[in-house]
């Protein structure tokens, strides 16, 4: 049985697959010979490298340089002939030393020479330059205290002891004036204390009766007590008269400052340190209450602007001065019950670290502070009081 015969579109795509087959064997055998072929035949077309002539170097060391020529000899120097040791000088003879009373007087001097560059603000002659035999000195204490602060010593400052005997050393110059006093019946005031971002409430109770008199400040901020001042004394011609005067503080021992009226000077707990005690002597609570009396006695004299009160102020640290207070004029301040038209009365520092003390006297008050302000020289931040509320006591 025969197949029949295929199509003309069947026998064209048959022809073409075998042409590409043989197409395809064709290209195969003829890079098998070419890679076959050419690998069996030398290479000899690629020169050969030629090789490059050898170089042999020798290194050979240098010679010597020739040594230097020594240098020509120094001539030597001769030497000077020691001098002689000088004779040591004599030892000078000491000093004998001063008899207490001439210390005595000195020191006198000097505290006298303080007071009076304060009321007269011309410096005066320290007694310890005179040509005398030298005089003890006992440094002060450096202090500050909550409300009024206590001056700090400069480095080179120092307090001179002083006795009764020395009011009569030759030279002496007086105590500051002894003025008349009108001072306040019975009371309690209150205050509210500031100081920086702090503030609380404080306390002043002034009760006189029979020459006698006590006195007390007290503050406390946020429940704490940090402020206690006592002082306790009579009643003379010269106004207030104190004669203990205590400090306490928190966590520290009382301080406390004695004025001894029958031998004429103040004591101090700690230091041994004493100053002469003349009349009209305040302590740093007194004075408070002093100023005020001295100026409701005299307002013609002491109301108006340009005035001056001098008065010698001790405080509990072996600390004593004269203070100078100058009336600068009236002045409007806020007070209890509204605008008071006060008295503005203020104490310049005289030295670093000294207190700068500013009073704002009610003339309805008994010339009482309706507000005070206390800095101190050396910088800080001040404390004012500022009368809130008063009573009468029995």
């Amino acid at each position: 049985m025969q197949n029949p015969p295929l199509s003309a579109p069947r026998r064209r795509g048959r022809r073409r697959r075998l042409a590409l087959l043989l197409t395809v064997a064709g290209v195969t055998a003829l890079h098998a010979w070419l890679l076959l072929g050419r690998r069996a035949e030398p290479d000899d077309d690629l020169p050969e490298p030629e090789s490059a002539p050898s170089v042999s170097v020798q290194l050979r060391a240098a010679p010597p340089a020739p040594p230097a020529p020594p240098p020509p000899p120094v001539p030597p120097v001769p030497r000077a002939a020691a001098p002689r040791p000088a004779p040591k000088p004599a030892q000078p003879a000491p000093m004998p030393e001063a008899p207490p009373a001439v210390a005595e007087a000195a020191s006198a001097a000097d505290s006298a020479a303080s007071q009076a560059q304060e009321l007269t603000g011309a410096p005066a002659a320290s007694a310890a330059e005179a040509p005398e035999a030298p005089v003890a000195v006992v440094p002060a204490e450096a202090a500050s205290a909550v409300v009024v602060p206590e001056p700090e010593p400069e480095p080179a400052a120092s307090a001179v002891a002083a006795t009764p005997a020395a009011s009569d050393a030759p030279g002496a110059l007086p105590a500051p004036p002894v003025y008349a006093t009108a001072l306040p019946p019975p009371l309690l005031r209150r205050y509210r204390l500031e100081r920086g971002l702090l503030w609380g409430t404080g306390e002043l109770r002034w009760q006189p009766g029979a020459g006698r008199y006590e006195a007390s400040l007290s503050g406390e901020v946020a429940g704490i007590n940090v402020l206690d001042w006592r002082s306790g004394g009579a009643i003379d011609a010269a106004g207030i008269a104190p004669e203990r005067y205590v400090v306490r503080r928190r966590g520290r021992d009382p301080q406390a400052a004695n004025f001894q009226r029958e031998a004429g000077k103040i004591t101090y707990s700690g230091p041994t340190t004493e100053f002469p005690l003349p009349a009209g002597t305040q302590d740093r609570l007194t004075v408070l209450l002093q100023i005020p009396a001295i100026v409701a006695a005299d307002p013609q004299r002491f109301g108006v602007a340009g005035a001056r009160i001098q008065v010698f102020v001790s405080g509990s640290r072996a600390d004593a001065d004269a203070w100078s207070f100058h009336v600068e004029g009236e002045a409007r301040v806020a007070g209890p019950d509204g605008e008071v038209q006060a008295l503005k009365i203020s104490r310049e520092p005289r030295k670093k670290y000294d207190t700068r003390v500013e009073f704002w006297l009610d003339p309805a008050r008994h010339y009482l502070p309706v507000r005070a302000r206390l800095s101190s020289a050396g910088g800080g931040d001040a404390l004012e009081l500022m009368l809130e509320s008063e009573e009468k006591l029995p």
